[in-house]
């Protein structure tokens, strides 16, 4: 397995955290250094052809991410009877002629809402450079801090004084907001499997371990503590902050700031109840499986309901080297019910047309199989992800690999095109472009980034 298989998992969530996460969001933006503190945005040319159906249709974004890069082959592009294919075996969908793993029966039923990308097709084959690359759409440079998709949202369709933070990482550190500051750097949290349940590793909740519940410490006042008193306490707090801003440059201030009132409007908002997961029925807990990434998508529909614009929701694992099909059987088996789920609430809600559900990972598993390992190495040739809901057409595919899963064939789709098609379908402007501190121009998206049209027309 490669060092960088899975994201490290940060700390739980508390006041004190938010203060170390705020620092470092503030650094990853680069105003404790090279600071982009003169920002600002101009109306692009918008490349993007708007007589392409369903524009903007998305108002709020799930991202489920796949660390480590899920295999194609065991996922979502199984090859019956070719050599590559391995132990997986294929099964029908509702969409004819469309066969995915057998593993995943539940998102098969699900087919006519997904539409499946087959042609993937990207250069990065490095986990960190694959991961930069898929949450921004942008190769990395040291020249510059990119910034990643939740960021984008929150920036583009996000509201500043929103009570909950419109961009949340479940289970991973999210990406870094890059040139969009820190006002837009994502809310990181952790959610546990229930007791009995598992991570995606296998490993097992021991009994009396807590279980979903408040992810986010301490957003009730310590005993003894009003509300009053807590505010004079910030408030001799932000004095000592003015004057520590006096020495020092304008955008790390407003950075501090920003994280206090960020802190304060999470404390009072009684939307942070999203965060609790006790009070969901068992019989809910059961449908998106006891796993943490089930519970990670079950907290991703809470905060969905709340008018949150962007949670991404990591899943760990995939890195499948050694003992590829039996690793791959059991993250398919946690990811299949979480899936089926969180389609089948937003449905019932009536915010599945209205949610755009993005499919991804780092890249794809190579076809050849490791003999010595059973596994499967990387591969970004050739691969798979999908989008949902938000406008999507479901119930088709775009791209073909050929008989191995090799090469894509036909219908090729980069990342600057797959970013450009989110960004169609959320109405943000694929060509706005922003100016750092030293005057460099960057777009959303890359600037030969096309949306893939057959995903929406």
């Amino acid at each position: 397995m490669c060092k960088q298989c899975d994201n490290a998992t940060p700390a739980p969530v508390s006041r004190r955290n938010v203060l170390r996460y705020s620092a470092g969001a503030m650094a990853a933006a680069g105003v404790l250094a090279t600071p982009f503190r003169h920002v600002f945005a101009e109306e692009g040319t918008d490349q993007v052809d708007k007589a392409i159906a369903n524009r903007g249709k998305a108002k709020q974004v799930i991202v489920l991410y796949m660390s480590g890069g899920a295999s194609h082959l065991d996922t979502f592009d199984p090859k019956p009877g070719a050599a590559t294919q391995g132990d997986t075996r294929a099964i029908d969908t509702n969409v004819t002629g469309v066969k995915i793993a057998k593993t995943l029966p539940q998102i098969a039923k699900h087919m006519n809402d997904i539409a499946l990308i087959r042609g993937m097709s990207s250069k990065e084959g490095n986990h960190e450079r694959a991961r930069y690359l898929m949450h921004t759409g942008y190769p990395p440079t040291p020249t510059v801090v990119h910034a990643g998709l939740g960021s984008i949202v929150s920036h583009e369709m996000g509201v500043k004084t929103a009570e909950l933070p419109e961009y949340i990482a479940i289970n991973g550190p999210g990406a870094r907001p890059g040139y969009l500051g820190v006002h837009h750097a994502p809310f990181a949290i952790q959610v546990r499997a229930p007791e009995g349940g598992s991570d995606e590793r296998g490993r097992r909740q021991r009994p009396g371990q807590k279980t979903g519940g408040a992810v986010v410490q301490n957003l009730t006042l310590p005993k003894g503590v009003t509300k009053e008193r807590r505010d004079e306490r910030v408030g001799f707090l932000e004095k000592l902050n003015q004057r520590f801003s006096k020495d020092r440059t304008k955008s790390v201030g407003e950075a501090q700031q920003a994280m206090f009132e960020r802190a304060r409007r999470l404390m009072d908002s009684p939307k942070n109840t999203a965060f609790d997961l006790k009070s969901e029925k068992a019989s809910t807990i059961a449908r998106y499986g006891k796993t943490r990434f089930g519970m990670g998508c079950l907290m991703a529909r809470r905060l969905i309901d709340e008018g949150v614009k962007c949670v991404e929701v990591l899943m760990g694992g995939w890195d499948t080297h050694d003992d590829g099909f039996n690793k791959v059987r059991g993250l398919n088996a946690q990811l299949d019910p979480a899936v089926a789920a969180l389609m089948d609430d937003l449905k019932s809600s009536g915010k599945f047309d209205e949610t755009l559900i993005v499919w991804v990972g780092d890249f794809g598993r190579t076809p050849r199989i490791d003999t010595g390992r059973n596994g499967r190495g990387h591969y970004p040739r050739a691969w798979s992800a999908w989008l949902a809901g938000g406008g999507v057409q479901g119930g088709r595919v775009i791209g073909k690999t050929d008989a191995k899963a090799e090469t894509v064939v036909d219908g090729a789709v980069k990342p600057e095109d797959f970013y450009a098609s989110i960004m169609h379908a959320t109405g943000i402007d694929a060509s706005k472009t922003f100016y750092t501190g030293q005057g460099r121009p960057i777009q959303i998206v890359y600037k030969d980034g096309r949306v893939v049209k057959s995903l929406f027309a």
